[in-house]
């Protein structure tokens, strides 16, 4: 399903396994988010994101889990599992038309086009609020966390 939208369920899974590799198992979930429940099939990975301080959910002690992931959502993610939750990128210049210095992800954006992790979505513009597909997730990933496209 290359075309379809991918979940902040999903996100959580694809980052960790990309951050500490393909077998990498989280602990059991305990309850961290009022929509997740432990048994959710991925309930353990959203609570080991937020462990990890990658994400703090999508506000009022929720993750979101079904909701899909816009472009400036996955800019964050991202280098927050590349370099961990204290990392703070340089402030944004205005690379992007679409994307103005003062939006609240400039600064990610802006980096992980630095990081040649992405050249926006065309005409010198990021589309910040356009879901991310799987296609496009696994070139992210691959670019972000160095990754083998090989078997």
């Amino acid at each position: 399903c290359p075309s379809a939208s991918v979940t902040r369920a999903q996100m959580a899974v694809f980052l960790l396994k990309a951050k500490h590799g393909d077998s990498y198992t989280p602990p059991a979930a305990i309850g961290v988010f009022g929509d997740v429940l432990t048994n959710y099939w991925a309930a353990a990975w959203i609570e080991q994101l937020a462990t990890e301080g990658i994400t703090g959910g999508c506000g009022g002690g929720n993750y979101c889990p079904d909701s899909p992931v816009n472009r400036d959502q996955m800019a964050v993610f991202l280098l927050k599992a590349k370099y961990g939750n204290t990392y703070s990128p340089p402030d944004a210049a205005g690379n992007f038309g679409d994307v103005s210095p003062e939006y609240w992800a400039a600064d990610w954006i802006e980096q992980l086009a630095a990081e040649g992790i992405t050249g926006g979505c065309g005409g010198d513009n990021y589309c910040p609020a356009s879901a991310v597909n799987r296609d496009q997730m696994a070139v992210f990933l691959v670019k972000t966390f160095g990754l083998s496209i090989l078997p």
